[in-house]
């Protein structure tokens, strides 16, 4: 058994994942955690919604952890030390679950070369997609939230993904998303939702709305999308090779909004929300400051940066009659338009700790060196790891049963 990851404190839901490995040597992903009470089984049936669909990994088992016969969970903790729960208003009992997953691969910045981590990021924008015509909207992507196996993307860690009402692909929340990667449009939503909060109290709002959703956000596909750009720019900028070797020029102020995200916590929120806004809004709107913050190593994904940024800055425009939204068919015409021209190169200076990368096309003895071919219009070929995959239908599972801003009103 290995630590794979673990979050920064309790109040981040205590979270801990394992590599474990069975008695036949196959290895899984051990998700050890504390869950809120109403949201016990919220995880394991958003992945059995998800059973069959590619890259998203696979629930194999989930259970509750036992402690003298019962569930282990904070109430009983709270009791055990003579604390009652039921005068403390604020409390909000946790259990403690653990989930078995499979594939257990790497963080995503262990990519071990530049056309694996760009046909990882083809892979999200198609499960993303897929996720969708299940109705399901993941609503959270961080980089902590991707993996890679066998040259392949995942997604992992379900916890504020949202089931969509039928017909509907968009949902409602307070706020979700971890900062850094939050959409331009759900950042200003955010930060009139804070003005609207301050002026209850205001004379001509004494009747509270009846609609409910009048305070909440919508959360839209097209902003994991955007989501999805500012991780695949922060990896660009910061990424100076393969297996996490971090670029010379990278810090941890090169990201202009990193200041605002920094802020969180010790400045009032919707200034800081505010800044990162801001910021954002400039950097999508300029057209050479993503290019120049572009690493060496990713000089020559410099063409996929403009034309992935362009689609952010339409649905960005200060004009509202002219923002586009953007759409996983139109993400994934980019990224295969770049991948079908793109030459992987070995570094011109490896490092000590990296290997040569074998000529492109051939593959050597890695399966996840060298391009694959790619086949336009969604069709697999031979290749099963390209193009979009058939989906399978959806069944009942045979099994029985970062630092983040998550929510303008609860931390994580």
């Amino acid at each position: 058994m290995a630590v794979l990851w673990k979050s920064h404190g309790f109040f981040c839901r205590g979270t801990v994942c394992y590599r474990v490995r069975n008695k036949e040597g196959e290895e899984y992903a051990l998700k050890d955690c504390w869950v809120e009470e109403s949201k016990k089984m919220h995880e394991p049936t958003i992945l059995r919604m998800l059973k069959g669909v590619p890259n998203i990994v696979k629930l194999i088992d989930d259970w509750d952890v036992y402690y003298e016969g019962q569930p282990d969970c904070m109430a009983r903790i709270r009791e055990k030390y003579g604390q009652d729960q039921r005068d403390d208003t604020a409390f909000c009992n946790q259990f403690h679950r653990r989930l078995l997953l499979s594939p257990c691969g790497v963080p995503l910045s262990q990519f071990s070369s530049r056309m694996e981590l760009i046909m990882a990021f083809r892979h999200f924008v198609i499960a993303h997609q897929a996720m969708i015509e299940r109705q399901v909207l993941h609503g959270d992507l961080s980089p902590n939230n991707f993996i890679i196996h066998n040259g392949i993307g995942y997604f992992i860690d379900f916890d504020h993904a949202a089931v969509l009402a039928v017909n509907m692909t968009s949902t409602y929340s307070p706020g979700t998303g971890t900062m850094p990667y939050i959409s331009i449009r759900i950042l200003q939503s955010m930060r009139k939702m804070i003005d609207t909060n301050l002026d209850t109290n205001h004379p001509s709002r004494d009747d509270a709305p009846a609609n409910a959703v009048q305070w909440l956000i919508e959360h839209r596909p097209s902003d994991d999308l955007e989501s999805l750009f500012y991780i695949f720019f922060e990896f660009v900028a910061k990424y100076g090779g393969a297996h996490g070797e971090l670029a010379p020029s990278w810090t941890r102020d090169s990201l202009p909004w990193a200041s605002a995200y920094e802020a969180l916590g010790k400045a009032d929120l919707k200034g800081a929300l505010g800044t990162c806004c801001f910021a954002k809004v400039g950097v999508v709107l300029d057209p050479t400051f993503m290019v120049q913050m572009t690493s060496d190593y990713f000089s020559t994904f410099k063409p996929l940066v403009q034309h992935w940024q362009a689609l952010v800055c339409l649905a960005n425009m200060p004009d509202e009659k002219e923002r586009v939204e953007t759409t996983h068919n139109k993400v994934l015409e980019v990224l295969t338009a770049f991948i079908d021209t793109y030459v992987e190169v070995p570094p011109i200076n490896p490092s000590a700790n990296s290997k040569p990368i074998p000529e492109v096309g051939s593959g050597g003895d890695n399966p996840r060196v060298g391009r694959p071919p790619i086949t336009r219009g969604g069709s697999r070929g031979d290749n099963p790891r390209v193009g979009r995959p058939p989906i399978l239908e959806a069944g009942p599972s045979r099994l029985p049963l970062r630092r983040s801003t998550r929510n303008l009103h609860k931390s994580c």
